[in-house]
């Protein structure tokens, strides 16, 4: 593998449980949403635009997207059988008749055709030859096409929530800067998440436990308002910090 930072990537192998647990409590998660909501409004409204979610988890960002434009064909990927499932069960919960589901990694997928935006939401840090799967991504994408990606941030927070998901290693903007440029024009790159660095540090770094979820699992405690209000303060404004990284790139033509 390619030398990507100063960091070496980590070994590691996911956590099942762990995993399907996150994704029980992403489906509601005011963080993930609103993560999701940055990158939504850097979308085209453009209508009829073949759209690919590389790495689709549980199918929340399927279901955005089709609301999003309705117009729009959306295959999802995604390696996992346990993400596939609650992806095709919120599909057909929510009558997605837009929304293709399919079970494939990123190198393996040959679509028909190529598509006018790529989005993968905390994939590339899930694989080892990350440049492979970059190059994989531009070949599936149209000249001038749009890839939106997001991924976590700071190497000094990784602990054991990114050993018991499977992370090779978390980002920051140059890394992830430095990956995308051979192929794109970035035309959007920030962090999100500022609020959550000290809570990953104490938790995931420090004591090597699970986030504490229970608490933003009451929507009406005053800790839940507090993360909501700094969230969409987020929404809006870049902090020079944060938990993720979100990028926007054009494919050179």
């Amino acid at each position: 593998m390619t030398s990507l930072s100063n960091q070496p990537a980590q070994n590691t192998v996911e956590d099942l449980p762990y995993k399907h647990d996150d994704y029980d409590f992403r489906s509601s998660d005011p963080y993930a949403l609103t993560k999701y909501r940055v990158i939504l409004a850097w979308l085209p409204d453009t209508n009829g635009l073949q759209v690919l979610n590389a790495g689709c988890g549980s199918g929340e960002m399927n279901a955005l997207m089709s609301e999003h434009n309705a117009s729009w064909k959306i295959d999802a990927i995604d390696v996992d059988d346990e993400g596939i499932q609650r992806a095709q069960l919120l599909k057909d919960q929510l009558s997605l008749q837009n929304v293709a589901i399919m079970k494939s990694s990123i190198e393996d997928f040959h679509p028909t055709g190529l598509y006018d935006i790529i989005i993968s939401n905390d994939v590339l840090e899930h694989i080892d030859d990350v440049e492979q799967a970059i190059q994989r991504l531009v070949e599936m994408l149209k000249p001038g096409g749009l890839l939106l990606v997001s991924v976590p941030a700071l190497q000094w927070l990784y602990g054991y929530h990114d050993e018991l998901l499977g992370h090779f290693r978390r980002y920051n903007r140059q890394l992830l800067s430095k990956q995308l440029a051979p192929y794109f024009e970035i035309k959007h790159l920030r962090y999100f998440g500022m609020l959550l660095v000290p809570i990953a540090f104490y938790y995931s770094r420090l004591r090597h436990q699970p986030y504490p979820l229970n608490s933003q699992r009451d929507k009406t405690s005053l800790a839940a308002h507090i993360v909501n209000g700094i969230l969409a303060i987020e929404e809006r404004i870049a902090f020079p910090v944060g938990t993720s990284v979100l990028a926007m790139a054009i494919k050179r033509r």
